[in-house]
């Protein structure tokens, strides 16, 4: 068992370029597969010949692939709405920028929807915060909780990040309500969720900053602590401050105001994300161990078939036990100069 822990260790060291693209990669090419599903545009051989290309490019190239993934959704959401399709092609483009250095990151916001059932969402804003730091973290924290609220309101869902876990995203409802809307219903249907009101607008401001804060919160306290001698503890700690960070801006702030929002909230609705918030560091500190066990050094023996055989070394000659000062040309008697005198 040993040995087999050394091995993935060298393996992922070995090929760590392949493994940190792979799972991007990956990422892309299951959006497309489920958005192209929903819509179904494509020809089974298609969708698949789209998917491999997707996965190869983003193995090579990680920018090519993102790009060929953006290509690639531009004729499902148009078959949605050619307005769906502006606004998404638009977003997606000027993503471009961050996924040329960071696509694990857009990769990350992009997929979390796919998460909502398993109420693990809290732990993008936290993960990226330990993974990029302080401002990654807060960058990825306020775009995650930005784009789950805009995916909610177009699927007919409350956008409030606490009871999102409890409630379904009918995507087949929101396929079959933009296909005939219009462009400026396409814009009030986008953001009416989130602005009906001041008190609604200030409630949703609040929760994106909360998970930017828990984001940025993250990676500074694990910047601080950097090269502790119990590097548990600084985790920990990290963890802890962003779970604060998210509830200070989602739970706290709201309630200190006494926003509208608030007042469909339950002692079981905030157990429930409470629980939701544990669960997420319980997530990142197993792939916080995951990392550490995967880059530390290890060294992959190479098995021999037999024994290397060992020379034959020639017999040693015999040294004599007393060793004494060479004699100069003065001292040696024996040394007679001869000089031929014509």
């Amino acid at each position: 068992m040993g040995r087999f822990h050394r091995s993935a260790a060298w393996l992922y060291q070995r090929y760590r370029t392949f493994f940190d693209r792979l799972i991007p990669a990956l990422g892309l090419v299951l959006m497309f597969v489920l958005v192209e599903q929903h819509t179904s545009v494509f020809p089974v051989e298609w969708r698949l010949f789209i998917a491999g290309a997707v996965l190869a490019a983003g193995l090579a190239t990680p920018v090519v692939g993102y790009g060929l993934f953006v290509l690639a959704l531009a004729y499902p959401l148009y078959s949605i709405s050619i307005y769906v399709a502006a606004l998404g092609l638009a977003a997606l483009i000027l993503l471009v920028f961050a996924a040329a250095r960071h696509l694990a990151a857009v990769v990350l916001m992009l997929c979390l929807p796919l998460v909502i059932p398993y109420r693990v969402a809290v732990a993008a804003p936290l993960l990226a915060g330990l993974w990029w730091g302080d401002w990654g973290g807060a960058l990825v924290g306020l775009g995650s909780a930005l784009w789950l609220k805009i995916f909610a309101g177009m699927c007919g869902a409350a956008p409030d990040l606490i009871r999102l876990g409890d409630q379904a995203l009918a995507v087949e409802q929101f396929i079959t309500r933009f296909q005939t809307a219009n462009s400026l219903q396409t814009l009030l249907w986008l953001v009416d969720p989130l602005v009906p009101n001041s008190q609604a607008a200030l409630f949703h401001i609040f929760q994106v900053l909360g998970w930017g804060l828990g984001g940025y919160a993250v990676g500074l306290v694990c910047r601080r602590m950097e090269g502790m001698s119990r590097p548990h503890v600084g985790l920990l700690a990290s963890v802890s401050a962003g779970l604060v960070g998210i509830w200070m801006g989602g739970v706290a702030l709201p309630l200190i105001f006494d926003l509208q929002a608030v007042k469909s909230w339950s002692t079981f609705l905030l157990s429930g994300f409470l629980i939701e918030c544990v669960r997420s560091g319980v997530i990142l500190v197993g792939l916080y161990g995951l990392s550490r066990y995967l880059t530390r050094p290890a060294a992959m023996p190479i098995p021999s078939l037999s024994e290397p055989r060992q020379p034959s070394s020639p017999p040693l000659e015999t040294v004599s036990q007393s060793w004494s000062r060479p004699r100069s040309r003065e001292e040696d008697p024996g040394d007679i100069i001869m000089i031929d005198l014509d």
